[in-house]
């Protein structure tokens, strides 16, 4: 059975590092971008599941320059190619569209995916969570 709300935990794409919080955190310029993936968490398709129905809210800092989204997988163990982008799980931020406060985002998707995961792109601020159920 699905477990309640949980964290996704990120590591670093180029390097595989494992990050030890939630929170992602780029003091940038704006020169460049780094990608984040977090770790794989079961979706309803594991579970089988027959509803699909998952939620995720995407939590960023004001000054948050980048792009949050979901992957997902059918593959019971999933390699690299495996992943696809979750259609309408897409979130940019803008520093030019500057926030008077941390914003949350919240997304509903379905499908029996297997496993799914966050993507994060980041090229300014933080992200302080990304919280998925199913």
């Amino acid at each position: 059975m699905p477990a309640l709300s949980q964290n996704l935990t990120f590591y670093q794409i180029q390097t595989a590092s494992t990050s030890t919080s939630v929170n992602i955190n780029y003091p940038n310029t704006g020169t460049g971008v780094i990608t984040y993936v977090s770790t794989k968490v079961k979706g309803d398709g594991y579970y089988g599941s027959s509803d699909g129905i998952h939620t995720v809210a995407y939590s960023a800092t004001r000054f948050f320059a980048g792009t949050i989204t979901m992957q997902a997988s059918l593959a019971s163990e999933p390699v690299e190619t495996d992943w696809f982008t979750v259609r309408d799980t897409t979130t940019t931020y803008a520093t030019s569209n500057l926030r008077s406060t941390s914003t949350v985002d919240i997304h509903n998707f379905s499908g029996n995916f297997v496993w799914v995961r966050g993507h994060v792109q980041i090229s300014e601020g933080g992200v302080l969570s990304i919280q998925y159920n199913n």
